[in-house]
Order: C-alpha cells, then sequence, then structure tokens
C-alpha cells in the first residue's frame, strides 16, 4: 500500500521529469510531502502561477519533453490558465496539475471550487479528475502520451486533494517511446520530383522541425537541393540567418514586399508548421483556400492538413523525419532560374539586417542595442523574447544561428521573458541566456526575477523603456490618431529593482554607453539588468512615430 501522492511523484520519475513548477498550495499538500523524498525532482518555487507556468512551457521547448507545473485549485488555476493557452498556441506539451477541492465537496460549489473540464475544455488536448486513487497512475501515464502525440499541447490533471491521501496498490508507471510519423518512400519521392522542376520553390518551416537533428536536416535540405528557407514566427533560430539560403522570418506587420515576393514560388512546401494566420501573412503565403501554387503540407497531426487550404499533398509525418529522407536522395542540378530566386528572396531579409545606429532625441534606439548585442553574444546563447513591439528588433536585426535556442511565444503573451530567461538558465546552465523584454512585459512578470537571484541563474535581462505599451500604441498612431488612451506608462527605475532584488542593475541612456554597458553586464557573475531608455519614435523595427502621422 502507498499513499496516491507519493505514487503521482513516482511515475513523474518513472517518465524521466527533472524539474517541476510551483507555487505550494494546500488543495495538493500531500505531493508536496511526496516531491520532499523525490531527490531527483527539482522543486522550483515561482513567485506567481502564470510566471511558473510560463516558465514550463519555456522548460518543454527546451528538451522537446513535457513541462511539469502544479498549482492550486481556483485562482491557481486561473493564473495558470495563461500557459495552458500559450501551450496550445504553440504545440508545446505540458501538464498542469491542479489540486481540487475534496470528493464529497465537488458540484457544492466549495471553497475556491472551478469546473476544470469547462474552464480548459477549449484550450487543453485532455482535462480529466481522478475520482480514484488507484487510476492516478494510468491517469498520468495517458497523459504524458497525449501531450505529446500528434501536435503537442497542454493537459490538465485534477486532483481533489483527499484523493491523494488514498491507500492503493496499484504501481507507479512509466512511459514509452512516442511514436514518430515518418513519411513513405512513395511520397518523398514526390516531393523530390516536385522540387526538382520548380523553378521558384519556397521551404516554410516551423518548430516542430525542432532540435539539433531537425536543424541539420534542415540545413542539408536546403543546401542539397538548393531551396531558400523562410522560418515560421519565433522560430528565427531554426536555419542562419546570415546563410545565403535564408529567406527571411516571417513575422507580424511585415512589409508587404515579403509577401509579393514568396506568392511568385511555384512551390510551396510548409514543413512542421500548421500555417496559421501570423506565418502565411493573414493566409496570404500562400492564399486561402486556394494556393495560386503547389503547396505541400508536411505536419505530423493529419487534421491540421488541408484544413484551411487546398493542398497537393499532404502528408502526415514528422518534419525531421521526412527532411532526413529527402536529404537521403541525390539532388539534381537545380534549374538555371534558381538562382536568381535564391538571391532575389535572401536580399528581404540580409537588405534590412543591415544596420547604421540612429540617433534619436528622445532615447536610445533599441535597434542599436540589438545590431551590437548581435556581434558579441555566445554563439550557443539563447535569447527568450518577451512579445511587444521592441521584439521586432530582433527578428530584424539579430543574426540567429542554428546553434543558438530562440525562445519566444507564437501565442504573443507578454510576460513571457523573464520567466522563459529563468527556466532556460536552469536548463541550460552552460549557456549564456539573454533576455528582451519590454517595459510592459517586465511590469507582469518581472517578480520572477527573484528566482534568477534565489538561484544566482546569470541571465542578462535587456529592458527596453519607452514608456509605452508599444504595440498598441502604434495601432492606435495607424488607426485613431491624436486619441492616444491607456498605452503611457509610468516606469520605476529598472535598474534599482534589480539592485533591490540583489542583482546586478545598469542603465543605457545615450548611445555611446551602449558597448560599455553591455560588456560589463555580460562579464558580470550573476543575474544582471540593463535598463534601455529607449525612443518612443522609433517605436519598431519597420516604422516611426513620424511615419505612422503621415500616412
Amino acid at each position: 500500500m502507498a499513499r496516491a501522492a507519493a505514487i503521482l511523484v513516482d511515475c513523474l520519475v518513472r517518465h524521466g521529469v527533472d524539474r517541476v513548477f510551483c507555487v505550494p498550495g494546500e488543495s495538493y499538500l500531500s505531493v508536496i510531502d511526496s516531491l520532499y523524498d523525490a531527490k531527483s525532482i527539482d522543486v522550483v518555487t515561482v513567485r506567481q502561477e502564470g510566471g511558473g507556468a510560463f516558465m514550463a512551457v519555456a522548460d518543454a521547448k527546451l528538451t522537446q519533453k513535457p513541462g511539469v507545473m502544479f498549482v492550486s485549485r481556483g485562482p491557481g488555476a486561473m493564473n495558470a490558465a495563461i500557459g495552458v493557452h500559450v501551450a496550445q498556441q504553440d504545440a508545446v506539451p505540458l501538464i498542469l496539475f491542479v489540486g481540487q477541492v475534496a470528493r464529497e465537496d465537488i458540484g457544492r460549489g466549495a471553497f475556491q471550487e472551478v469546473d476544470y473540464g469547462r474552464t480548459f475544455g477549449a484550450m487543453a488536448k485532455w482535462v480529466f479528475e481522478i475520482a480514484e486513487g488507484a487510476k492516478l497512475a494510468e491517469v498520468v501515464r495517458r497523459a504524458f502520451h497525449i501531450a505529446q502525440s500528434g501536435t503537442p499541447g497542454p493537459v490538465v490533471i485534477v486532483l481533489p486533494e483527499d484523493m491523494l491521501d488514498d491507500e492503493v496498490t496499484t504501481a507507479a508507471l512509466g512511459g514509452g517511446p512516442v511514436a514518430r510519423a515518418v513519411p513513405d518512400a512513395a511520397q518523398v519521392q514526390d516531393i523530390a520530383e516536385r522540387l526538382k522542376r520548380a523553378e521558384r520553390p519556397i521551404l516554410i518551416v516551423g518548430g516542430q522541425v525542432g532540435l539539433e537533428e531537425g536543424r541539420a536536416a534542415l540545413r542539408a535540405v536546403a543546401e542539397a537541393w538548393q531551396v531558400p528557407v523562410a522560418l515560421s514566427f519565433r522560430h528565427q533560430d531554426l536555419f542562419d540567418n546570415k546563410h545565403p539560403l535564408f529567406s527571411c522570418h516571417l513575422s507580424f506587420n511585415m512589409p508587404p514586399v515579403f509577401r509579393d515576393t514568396l506568392n511568385e514560388a511555384d512551390l510551396v512546401i510548409a514543413i512542421g508548421t500548421r500555417l496559421g494566420d501570423v506565418v502565411t501573412q493573414g493566409y496570404k503565403i500562400p492564399e486561402a483556400p486556394k494556393p495560386r501554387q503547389d503547396l505541400i503540407h508536411v505536419y505530423p497531426d493529419a487534421g491540421e492538413l488541408g484544413r484551411t487550404f487546398e493542398t497537393t499533398l499532404a502528408v502526415a509525418a514528422d518534419a525531421t523525419a521526412t527532411l532526413a529522407a529527402l536529404a537521403r536522395l541525390n539532388a539534381p542540378e537545380p534549374p538555371k532560374a534558381r538562382a536568381a530566386w535564391i538571391a532575389r528572396t535572401h536580399a528581404l531579409a540580409a537588405d534590412r539586417m543591415t544596420w547604421d545606429w540612429k540617433s534619436a532625441s528622445d532615447g536610445v534606439v533599441f535597434g542599436n542595442v540589438i545590431q551590437h548585442l548581435g556581434e558579441v553574444v555566445a554563439d550557443d546563447a539563447v535569447l527568450a523574447v518577451d512579445a511587444g513591439n521592441f521584439s521586432t528588433w530582433a527578428h530584424r536585426l539579430f543574426p540567429f544561428k542554428a546553434s543558438q535556442r530562440l525562445v519566444g511565444a507564437v501565442a504573443g503573451a507578454m510576460g513571457v521573458g523573464v520567466p522563459f530567461a529563468v527556466a532556460s538558465a536552469l536548463r541550460e546552465p552552460a549557456r549564456q541566456v539573454i533576455c528582451l523584454v519590454g517595459d510592459g512585459g517586465f511590469h507582469m512578470t518581472g517578480n520572477e526575477f527573484s528566482v534568477a537571484v534565489e538561484r544566482n541563474l546569470p541571465i542578462k535581462v535587456f529592458v527596453s523603456d519607452n514608456r509605452s505599451l508599444g504595440t498598441i500604441r502604434l495601432y492606435q498612431e495607424r488607426d485613431y490618431p491624436g486619441r492616444t488612451l491607456a498605452t503611457n506608462l509610468y516606469n520605476p527605475d529598472f535598474a534599482a529593482i534589480a539592485e533591490a532584488h540583489g542583482a546586478k542593475g545598469f542603465t543605457i541612456e545615450r548611445d555611446d554607453q551602449i558597448k560599455a554597458v553591455v560588456a560589463a553586464a555580460l562579464a558580470h557573475n550573476g543575474p544582471a539588468l540593463v535598463q534601455v531608455k529607449t525612443s518612443l519614435e522609433y517605436i519598431a523595427a519597420y516604422t516611426t512615430m513620424t511615419a505612422l502621422r503621415k500616412n
């Protein structure tokens, strides 16, 4: 006989879980007690459940295995809901364990009771409330399988607090390997034949390509078959951005020339992406529902294939396995017109990555800082990038390498930056971790910086402080000129906040401080924060306030 809570923790160990994030709560206190004896699991106490859920998502992005978060009932679960949404949007495996009221009180409107099936049903792949401790091991095993299968995503497991104290005879269960769908030889040959004939092909590549194996296969295919590569939103690290076959990063508000150029392709191969609205630039690359050109869509979840676009060839298979199979074929000489196409598509990004520092009267242009960071950060650095207009500078100017990692939220959730950086430093202690965050995003989850100080994680946080919620301010200036409301921020001294936490704080107020401050921050042996007092005039990488007002 064993307590159900102990069986749960043993299941986590058997599934290879070595880290969980939590805010402790009385509704799963027996699990916390059982974790006390699980020396192989690092328990990270976060400052708020939303930040912890972001950390679990980042951990999953870095490992390609489910991130694990424990929260208490009611308020704890609601705070963590943002992580469930990001995991669903980003196709990331996440398991959220939620404490619940006692079984006899369920349905009575008890203190902090929530119907989690109704609450998370539209976001999670599976929501299950465990009524019997004897079923716990089976449910946990299924949760890990569901979270990783098909399109990865979040699973919510609800734990009535008295169930966790059941004495059970069932043993803990581990998990097996997740089946990886591979393309059949005929499909690979079909892709090869179409690629051989195409004069203007483009690869649109998404996050399912994954880690080192997928990146190597992608490069092998691109180089052997001479195909330009366009990367999906917030997956800019999958392919070297200075490689002559790199085309562009498909993000928000890209100049029309990106859409117009890529739509001249005569073959689109979308691989490892669901082809959502951002990567397709509003379902225009290719055009929905009927593309102008042949579309080959490779994704492991058949339900995503043909759902939005009329597809010439739908391949329900793993992206890396498909790329590896294609790389093993002998690639012929490309058509003569291919070279000009490669040059045109590469120019989309290459012309815009060239940057001469700009001066502004109202602060430092954040692009100046990003351009310098691109010169000095480590070749294997991890960059945790928050959401906001400040990030357009990173996506335009930072020359990502496939040896680096970009950890950002496709879902566009503000506040991921600091939690993502903390989780990255925990998971990759030997790598340099850089956090890029706006003032609005730091206000949301900057309290998680204290976890970095507690653990002495040497993350370097760069806060773009333009005293504005920049993305919405840009839209206001564009759509409702002269009617600014609710987007101005009153900001504290962020560098002083870092010092108050026990970290090192720096400030950049002028261009001539950039290189020295960056060098000092990167050299600091511990967590550091750099407050960059940035220009609001240069509100984004592709426009200015003056240009918005003129238009």
